[in-house]
This record gives C-alpha cells, structure tokens and sequence, in this order.
C-alpha cells in the first residue's frame, strides 16, 4: 500500500509539472503572437509617417510633434487608465484597445495632413494598455527561471517583430505608395485583436483584494531605487532611439542622398543585432544586470559617433548595426530589473507605470531633437546626443548600484 501510494504521489507530482509546462507554453504562444503583431505593426507607424510628413511638407519640429502626440496618447492610456484597474476590469479593456487598435490602423489609408493628427492620438490610445498587460503577463509567471526566461523572449519577440517589420515595410513601400502600404500591413494589427481574448491575465492572490492594484501607491513605484534604475537605464537609449525612430530614414534620405524605401531599410540592420542580443539574453539571462547597463550605453555612445561620421548610407548602415545591440539589451535590462524588484501584486502598476514614463518621456523627446535638428542639422544631432548619454549612465548607475537585487537572483 506504502509504495501504491508513493507511485500515485509521485504520478500526481508528474501530471502537475506537465500541466505547468502546457500552461506556460500556452502564455507564451499567445504573448509571443499578440506582442509580434502589436510591435511589428506599431513599429511602421513613426517610419512611415516620417516620410508622409515629408510628403506634406512638414518641418523636423512637426514630425517630431506627430511623434508625440502618438507616445502621449499612450501614456494617456497606459498610466491614467490602465494602471488604475483590477484585473477583470483590466482584461475587458485590453481586449477592447486591442480590436480598436485593430480597426485603426488601416485607416491610415484615408490620411490628409489634418487628420494625420487624430489618428497618431487614436493609435496611442488604444496601443497605450497593450504592452503593459503583455510584459505582466509575462512577468507573473511564479518560478524565477521560467519567468525571467518568459520575460527575455518577450523581449526577443519585440526584435523578431521590428526587423520583420521594417523589413517588409521597406519592400511593400517599393510596390505602393505609403498610404497603401497601411492595408497591406493590417494583418500584422489584426493579430492583436485576434489573440487579446486569449491571453492568460494573472490570477490575483489569496491575500489581495481585487481593487489592490489600483491601491498600490504611485509614491512608492516611483521612488523605489530599482524602478528608477530600471527607467534611468531604459533613458540611455531611449534619447537615441527617439531620435532615430522620428528620423534615421529622413537623415538617410536628405543627408546620404538614399531612396525613401532605402532609408527605411536602414533599420533592418538595426533590429537583426537588436534580435541577436536579445536572443543571447534569452538564452541565458543576466546574472549581474549593473555590468550589462554599462556595456550597453557604452556600445551608444559609439554607434552614435559613427552615425555622425556616417558619409554613405554603408557607413549609416554599420552605425545602425552597432546601435541595435544596446537597443536589443536596454530595454530587456529595464524589464528584468523591474520583475526582481516588485511583488507579483504589484507587477501590474510598475509596468504600466514603467510604459507610462516612458512614453511620456518619449512624448518629448521627439519634438524636442526636431527642434534640435531644425537648428544644427540632422547630423550634427547625433554628436549633441552623445553627452546625455554619458550623464544618464551615470546616474543610472547611482541607483543601480543600491538595488540590492540587480546584481542576481
């Protein structure tokens, strides 16, 4: 009877781990589909709204106000809205934004230099709970291992969906004009929609009330010392990749004298090494998270000399390619750090407080560096951005350093 009871024990034991594994497999199919069609999708709207800017005649500061008003939008979304909500609430308006998002983006198609600008604010707006809910999904998964591994192909997909995009993007625009390259792309937003029901939402815990997510204090998100680390860290490149979001294929364009559909090519490069880092993350995710931040910024500060030595779109082309491998660390970085920082219950308000800064942040910064670059060029940019970098890093490194839980598990 003892050894019966053993072989039922341990048969139950196996049927356990396998239903973990099957339901671990399930959240990542669906977090890998929903986050490749949101990110590759959404990652066509600021290249080629740069080039419809143009066709419109629209200044470096007003491509960069178009920018913003799409990351604001976000924001708007993301840390007002989405941050505030429990989880059934939270899933209802998800999967709402979701299809939204879905229906909006081929309606680029119909774009005039007026409406350009609601449609970039209706886009934030549904994309704004989008990457939040994915990145807490992900990032509630209880075992460290599995979930830091979840979180690193999370991250891994954001780079197999930027290169793919922009990839495709480069090729459609060869064959239609821009405008249709919009509904030639829809599929790409329509997995969003399609895939939201099904994504796993976490559980709450036994002990957490289900309004506890929207108690969780602002205050005490934003002045813990790994949250700031995380967005401080996420900051060294997001100055560069605002600038290069809002306009690498304009600088390929008027500087380098490159075809539009060559200009937009120039990120392919940048999101192939952004894969390959991310890729190596995946594999074996970072013990010591403090020396991969200075390695990162320090592959910036070089890439973005080589861009402003850049004087053929070859040379642009290997400055893209350093740039993506910092690009491919920074924000993975940034999103293990904040998993080893908070609670399960608390994952929810500091992603969305995470994307919401972000996006905020990012909301200036393009009309900010077109402001820059309407005054000292689109090359002499690159050089002005190298210092920030630098004093970024430094104090990234400030608060890193005091998060006992950056330097491993």
């Amino acid at each position: 009877m003892t050894n019966y009871l053993k072989v039922a024990s341990m048969d139950d034991a196996n049927r356990g781990r396998a239903d973990v594994r099957r339901s671990l497999a399930w959240t990542a199919a669906i977090i890998v589909t929903a986050t490749f069609g949101a990110r590759s999708s959404n990652s066509v709207i600021p290249s080629y709204g740069q080039l419809i800017g143009r066709e419109f005649n629209f200044s470096a500061t007003e491509l960069g106000l178009m920018a913003v008003s799409f990351m604001l939008s976000s924001f708007v979304a993301s840390a007002l809205i989405n941050a505030r909500l429990h989880p059934r609430a939270r899933r209802k308006y998800f999967i709402a934004s979701a299809l939204a998002y879905s229906l909006i983006y081929p309606a680029f198609y119909l774009v005039t230099p007026v409406l350009i600008w609601p449609l970039m604010i209706a886009a934030g707006l549904a994309l704004g709970p989008i990457m939040p809910n994915l990145m807490t999904s992900a990032g509630s998964v209880e075992d460290p291992g599995a979930r830091e591994r979840l979180l690193a192909l999370y991250t891994l997909t954001l780079s197999v969906s930027l290169l793919v995009a922009q990839t495709l993007a480069a090729l459609v625009i060869r064959a239609v004009s821009v405008r249709e390259g919009f509904l030639l792309l829809e599929p790409l937003a329509a997995l969003v929609g399609a895939s939201a029901p099904l994504l796993p939402f976490p559980s709450e815990p036994s002990r957490v009330s289900p309004g506890a997510h929207a108690q969780v204090r602002p205050s005490s998100v934003l002045t813990n010392e790994g949250f700031i680390a995380s967005v401080l860290n996420n900051l060294t490149y997001q100055v560069p990749f605002s600038y290069l979001t809002a306009f690498a294929a304009v600088y390929a364009v008027d500087e380098l004298g490159a075809k539009g559909w060559l200009g937009v090519l120039a990120y392919a490069p940048f999101y192939t090494t952004s894969l390959g880092s991310r890729l190596m993350m995946t594999i074996r995710p970072p013990k010591d998270i403090v020396k991969y931040m200075v390695a990162a910024a320090a592959l910036s500060l070089i890439g973005l000399t080589v861009a402003w030595d850049s004087r053929s779109l070859t040379d642009f082309y290997i400055a893209m390619t350093i740039l993506g491998i910092p690009h491919g660390m920074t924000y993975t970085l940034s999103v293990l750090a904040i998993s080893r920082t908070f609670r399960r219950e608390e994952l929810n308000a500091a992603n969305s407080y995470f994307f919401s800064v972000m996006m905020i942040i990012g909301s200036v910064l393009p009309a900010l560096l077109g402001w820059v670059a309407d005054r000292v060029g689109y090359r002499e940019t690159f050089l002005l951005i190298t210092p920030a970098v630098a004093v970024i890093l430094a104090l990234t490194l400030y608060f890193a350093v005091r998060a006992r839980y950056l330097r491993g598990l």
